[in-house]
C-alpha cells in the first residue's frame, strides 16, 4: 500500500505570518504528529518571504489521512487557519516514483 504524501502551499496574510506559525506549531503539528499513521507533519516557510508557507505531510495510508481530517479539533482550528490565509491554499497529493 502506498503512503500518502501531501504538499499544501499557502500564502498567509503578512501581518499574520508569525501568529500563524505559532498557532500551527502549537495546535496542528503537536496534535497531528501524535495521530496514528502520521509519519511526517511539518510547516516550512519561504526563506525570502515568510508569509509563503508549505505544509509537508506523509501518512501511512489513506485511512490514516481520512481519520486526521475527521478529527473534532480540525473543525475548530481549520477556520482559524483559513482566516489567516491571503489566498486559497494549493493541495498537491504526491506519489513516489519508487512506489
Amino acid at each position: 500500500m502506498s503512503k500518502i504524501r501531501l504538499l499544501v502551499e499557502l500564502d498567509v496574510k503578512p501581518e499574520q505570518a508569525e501568529a500563524f506559525a505559532t498557532m500551527f506549531r502549537e495546535e496542528f503539528i503537536s496534535r497531528s504528529r501524535s495521530e496514528q499513521g502520521c509519519e511526517q507533519y511539518e510547516l516550512w516557510r519561504d526563506s525570502e518571504d515568510q508569509s509563503k508557507m508549505t505544509i509537508v505531510e506523509v501518512w501511512s495510508t489513506q485511512a490514516d489521512l481520512d481519520r486526521h481530517l475527521a478529527q473534532d479539533w480540525f473543525a475548530v482550528w481549520g477556520p482559524k487557519l483559513e482566516a489567516m490565509q491571503a489566498t486559497t491554499l494549493v493541495l498537491r497529493k504526491l506519489s513516489s516514483i519508487e512506489d
